[in-house]
This record gives structure tokens, C-alpha cells and sequence, in this order.
């Protein structure tokens, strides 16, 4: 039942990408942390059936996201005249783009345990 809190973040997930195609970082940024704050709160919430190992895994990749966030922070900054580092929006969309492929790994070695 408590799987049902990853339906928003995913749709969430793809509403971020959206409007990053659309040209709204900000709006693009303020949907990644939702999704993220959502997959967080359910990674605390208690796991009776996840072994340990899953949950580390899930947390490293929680980690990974929280770097792209941070990263994403840095090329707003320099979108918006803030920053002199040119480097952060690709190192963004590199982190983004390991974050993604990750995280598609990650369901699909979930959506197998269960049975699907």
C-alpha cells in the first residue's frame, strides 16, 4: 500500500522533464523536489518486507539525486547571470541523465522482485 506514494513522484518525475523541455527551469527544479522530497518520505517509512540491501540501494540513490539537485541549483545560478562556472549545466545534465538511467535499473529490478 505504501507503494502507491511513488505514483505522484513519478508523475511529478515527468512533469519536471516536461517543463525542462519547455524551457521553465525553475518550474523544472521545483518538481524534481517534490519527487525527490516523495521517494524520500517513503524511503523512511517502514520497509517489513525490504531487506537492508535494497534499502541501502534505494538511499545511494536518493544520494545521487540529492547531488543532481545541488548540481541543478549551480546551473540555475549560472542561467541567471550568478555564477561564472559555465561547467554546472553539464554537469547537471550528465548527473541527470546517470540519475534517470539509475533509476530505471532501480524499477526494473523492483518491478522483477515483485513478480511483474
Amino acid at each position: 500500500m505504501l507503494d502507491l506514494i511513488l505514483l505522484p513522484a513519478a508523475l511529478l518525475l515527468a512533469l519536471g522533464l516536461r517543463s525542462v523541455r519547455r524551457g521553465d527551469p525553475r518550474h523544472h527544479g521545483h518538481l524534481m523536489t517534490a519527487a525527490f522530497t516523495l521517494v524520500g518520505i517513503r524511503l523512511v517509512l517502514p520497509f517489513p518486507y525490504l531487506p537492508h540491501r535494497h534499502r541501502n540501494l534505494g538511499l545511494a540513490l536518493l544520494a545521487l539525486a540529492a547531488a543532481t539537485i545541488l548540481l541543478g541549483r549551480q546551473a540555475l545560478a549560472w542561467r541567471e547571470g550568478r555564477s561564472r562556472r559555465a561547467a554546472f549545466p553539464r554537469l547537471h545534465r550528465a548527473a541527470g541523465t546517470f540519475t534517470l538511467v539509475m533509476l530505471a535499473l532501480a524499477t526494473l529490478a523492483w518491478l522483477l522482485r515483485r513478480g511483474f
